[in-house]
């Protein structure tokens, strides 16, 4: 068995963990998995495995799709693997301090009083963090799942006001905040791929005059992204009940966009990830 098959499954199955802690995780054991000199044909199995799993983290289809690049150039087998261990290694001295550059950057930009978020999301967690202790925070459950508990545990045990609110409450916690703060699993010139919710969290902040604002690495942004809303269907007390778990919001509903490499509004950060499309007929990538 490749080194690589339980990778894959290590990610397939997490279902607690936010999409840059299951990134940052993917990058470190793919660097370990190297000492076992998997084969070009074991990357490209675990590529395209990894293309099919977890189709709405765009951090993990660029890896997906980044190392099948490699894998297409024609690159002596004997060399392939230290070709991916370059890479491995620029990602993550880039995704260790991305995290930290956005939170300072939120704190520098902003000064809200109340701040509503939803879900969980390590960046948006780091960016509340570093804000002053005075601020509160209202925290929307974020069914199905509900790690919106996950948020509001980290932060109360750092000493920061925080309240767990159900979805449906939305519009009400908006009415006193004066900041929207949301990460993404992904954008793409379409919109923020994020936890379902999202969208009427920001419609309902348009609404109220609200900015909403979404924290991501350059991990996250990427040209193509399919869409997987994770839908469950299931009967109950005699009704079809259906779930899903991720959704597309529209970039035009952001007031900004902020990574490790600047803040962009939603039209800015649009038009990036169109020039990025157009340039993908130019290069291997087409035929990933």
């Amino acid at each position: 068995m490749s080194a690589l098959e339980p990778l894959l499954r290590k990610v397939a199955e997490d279902d607690v963990s936010g999409s840059s802690e299951i990134y940052s995780r993917l990058l470190r054991d793919l660097t370990a998995a190297l000492k076992d000199k998997p084969t070009v044909v074991d990357w490209k199995e675990f590529c395209l495995g990894l293309s099919k799993v977890k189709r709405s983290m765009a951090p993990i289809q660029n890896v997906a799709g980044s190392i099948k690049v490699m894998l297409n150039a024609s690159i002596p087998e004997d060399q392939i693997n230290g070709f991916i261990k370059g890479f491995l290694i620029s990602l993550q001295e880039k995704d260790a301090n991305a995290a930290e550059i956005i939170a300072k950057k939120v704190a520098n930009e902003q000064r809200p009083k109340k701040i509503v978020t939803l879900s969980y999301s390590g960046t948006v967690t780091k960016a509340i963090l570093a804000m002053s202790r005075d601020i509160e925070v209202s925290v929307a459950e974020s069914l199905p799942m509900g790690e919106g508990a996950v948020t509001c545990r980290k932060l109360s045990d750092r000493g920061v006001k925080v309240t767990l609110f159900r979805d449906t409450m939305i519009c009400s916690e908006l009415k006193d905040a004066d900041l929207v703060l949301v990460g993404a699993d992904g954008v793409c010139p379409e919109g923020v791929v994020n936890k379902v919710g999202t969208m009427s969290l920001a419609i309902a902040a348009k609404e109220l005059g609200r900015p909403v604002i979404s924290l991501c690495c350059t991990s996250k942004l990427i040209p193509v992204l399919d869409l997987d809303p994770i839908t469950t269907m299931r009967d109950a007390d005699g009704y079809t009940f259906r779930e899903d778990v991720f959704e597309l919001t529209p970039l035009s509903l952001f007031h900004s966009i902020i990574t490790e490499e600047g803040t962009f509004s939603g039209e800015e950060m649009r038009k990036r990830l169109l020039n990025d499309r157009s340039k993908m007929k130019e290069t291997e990538c087409q035929g990933c």
